[in-house]
């Protein structure tokens, strides 16, 4: 039986504490399980849902819809996004009463969602019991889940009360382990509270990763299974329906769900319509005026009904941001003001969430400009390849729905799912738009100059990456913006977005890997792409991608920079180049690139005599693009049908600046009205 606590918590009034205090107890969270709670579902009101949920519950700036009553007027929020959440109370007793109320909204609000919950103490004269809180077993998770109320514990601490429980003698349990080796390493007794706020944040990532290896069944919510019906989405008790689902395709009845997934959904709709107001107000299309939005339904991303469609999961990552985020706390910081660094950081985090939706508003505003919506034609996206146009779902209405569509738009990950058509195009575009020159936006209120200049400005404007001109037409330029690991995935449209959300999260990690390599090697700071068109489970496309690399020759040249990237799409699908796969138009003979030549390359055999023979039988010079290696070629016929250049940066210019787009906590940016800007 839960049992609700005296202790109420405060309303925040109209200031919050400037500092921590001098003595204290930092609280951090870490949602796990959020990759498999977006992507459980079939639907992109479902992933947008449960994204914008997760971003909810992390918001200390919202009242209505975030976490802002949660928070007492005595608590220093220093970061708040991500699924991530990291405060400073006054006291183990404000500590453990947050805890408890924040694991039951969030059993509430998501049970699918397990939190990971870690207190460390800090200051001086900490007394007897925060010091037993501070050990190795210092970490808290969500006892709500099992009817336990935590603010009627004794002051020995949730983890000595377990192990009381279990019969343990808490102190008495094996080794400190890795963390309290490492921290002996520097000289810290990982025992002692920490002295103060600075301490304690840096200890805090070992409390969290020592409260994961300790979870149990008992952190596992114990749903009630006593209700015929199932849900449709997550395969448990059905507890409400959605009328605007019919359930199993059959018209007037109503889609069976349970009550997180009606209540996801209404998140998902409030935010499509947030987000369509925000990102496409005043958007401009190639021809004619119609109204456009952000697709709700994977077959409205410009599936063509009767052929194989397929759509592509774009995750976009920033390279190295623990290290950004750890030199900008070091450098920004005052050390005569405790817990300044951290504060400093949250600010930081704020403009890369900045830069995150800035990204994602003009993948979708880049799209909308190549739009043809002539009257009384079926409005398309052209462009050049053996994909093109690509045809657009429009409503009987007129309303045009994109064939893109953010998902995740958190911190530093954008997650993207678009027509496959358009991956590699829109993958070129966001590198573009991530490395224009900030001298050349100009404009104070753009995501890209914002940051570039608050790093600069902590760094002394030395360290900057530098930019080679983009596609020769410029001359080189320096930024601070940082570089990013993207993957992509290909997968047919009736497969589970946790799929291609797995690759591509995967392929991502690889592209990463390997730009770390490179720079151990002396190379500069650059992008990093890889992808994938194969959809047989994550170990099985990396194997294959591992064996590919180590052949002789290389039989992919995955994963690239992103400078090789934009190099590949020029020289092997570019319409212009020479040579190229899909000069003048056509694929450039793809039954024979098929059928001879990927066999031959495949067993690293020599196609000189191939191309010899070739051109003997049709009389046309059969080429190959210029400096082509059989690991790329490879690679781009792989690609070939599913690749479309709409011409995106000649339609929206990457240096023409954008807006701030949001304040980094999940929403577009409120207008004065309380409405989306």
């Amino acid at each position: 039986m839960t049992r609700a606590s005296e202790q109420r918590p405060r309303r925040r009034g109209g200031t919050t504490p400037a500092r921590p205090p001098e003595r204290g107890v930092v609280v951090g969270v870490d949602l796990r399980g959020i990759q498999a709670y977006v992507y459980s579902g079939r639907r992109i009101l479902d992933a947008v849902g449960r994204a914008a949920l997760v971003a909810e519950l992390t918001d200390t700036s919202d009242r209505h819809h975030g976490i802002a009553d949660l928070v007492p007027e005595d608590c220093v929020v220093l970061r708040d996004a991500g699924g991530a959440l990291t405060v400073v109370l006054p006291d183990p007793a404000a500590a453990r009463a947050f805890t408890a109320r924040y694991t039951r909204l969030l059993r509430d609000r998501a049970g699918d969602l397990t939190p990971v919950v870690a207190h460390v103490p800090y200051g001086p004269d900490a007394p007897a019991g925060e010091r037993e809180t501070a050990g190795d077993a210092g970490e808290e998770v969500s006892s709500v889940a099992r009817g336990i109320d935590e603010t009627a514990e004794a002051p020995r601490g949730v983890d000595a009360v377990r192990a009381a429980a279990r019969g343990v003698d808490e102190a008495a349990e094996a080794p400190r382990g890795v963390d309290a080796v490492r921290a002996a390493a520097r000289g810290v007794d990982e025992a002692a509270v920490a002295r103060g706020v600075d301490e304690a944040l840096e200890r805090l990532p070992a409390r969290l990763r020592a409260a994961r290896r300790r979870m149990s069944a008992l952190h596992t919510p114990a749903h009630g299974y006593g209700i015929t019906a199932v849900c449709s989405v997550g395969g448990g008790p059905a507890e409400s329906v959605d009328s605007s689902r019919a359930q199993d395709d059959r018209a007037g009845v109503p889609e069976r769900v349970a009550a997180d997934v009606a209540r996801a959904r209404g998140i998902g709709r409030r935010w499509h319509r947030a987000h369509s107001a925000a990102w496409l107000a005043g958007a401009a299309t190639a021809t004619g005026r119609p109204r456009l939005e952000l697709p709700m339904e994977i077959d409205r991303l410009g599936r063509d009904h009767g052929d194989l469609s397929r759509i592509a999961v774009v995750h976009i990552d920033v390279n190295g941001l623990g290290a950004i985020l750890g030199e900008y706390r070091d450098r920004a910081g005052d050390p005569a003001v405790p817990g300044s660094g951290a504060a400093a950081q949250r600010g930081l985090s704020t403009r890369i969430a900045g830069l995150t939706e800035g990204l994602a508003r003009a993948l979708v505003r880049a799209v909308a400009t190549t739009v043809r919506a002539d009257p009384g034609r079926p409005a398309t996206v052209p462009g050049s390849g053996a994909a093109a146009p690509l045809t657009l779902h429009r409503s009987p209405t007129g309303t045009v729905r994109l064939p893109v569509r953010p998902i995740v738009v958190a911190g530093d990950d954008l997650t993207v799912l678009c027509d496959a058509r358009l991956a590699l195009s829109l993958t070129r575009y966001a590198l573009d738009w991530l490395d224009a020159d900030p001298e050349r936006i100009g404009a104070a209120g753009d995501p890209r100059v914002a940051l570039h200049r608050e790093l600069a400005r902590a760094h002394g404007g030395v360290g900057a990456r530098t930019v080679a001109g983009a596609r020769g037409t410029h001359t080189a330029h320096t930024t601070f913006v940082p570089t990013v690991g993207v993957g992509i995935a290909v997968q047919p449209v009736g497969a589970p977005l946790s799929l291609g959300y797995d690759l591509c999260e995967a392929m991502c990690r690889r592209a990463k890997d390997h730009r770390v390599e490179l720079m151990e090697h002396g190379a500069p700071d650059d992008h990093a792409v890889a992808w994938t068109t194969r959809f047989d489970g994550v170990d099985r496309v990396l194997r294959r991608l591992d064996r590919a690399r180590s052949a002789a020759p290389p039989r992919t040249a995955l994963p690239m920079t992103g400078t090789a990237f934009a190099d590949f799409l020029d020289r092997y699908l570019s319409a212009g180049a020479p040579d190229s796969l899909l000069a003048d138009g056509d694929t450039r003979h793809r039954s024979w690139l098929v059928s001879s030549l990927v066999p031959l390359l495949k067993s690293g055999g020599d196609p000189s005599a191939e191309l010899h023979r070739r051109t003997r039988v049709t009389g046309v010079p059969a080429a190959l693009p210029r400096d082509w290696t059989p690991g790329a070629l490879l690679d781009a016929v792989e690609v070939l049908d599913l690749y479309l250049d709409p011409g995106l940066a000649a339609a929206l210019e990457p240096h023409r600046p954008h807006d701030r787009g949001r304040t980094g906590v999940g929403g577009p940016l409120p207008g004065p009205t309380g409405a989306p800007a």
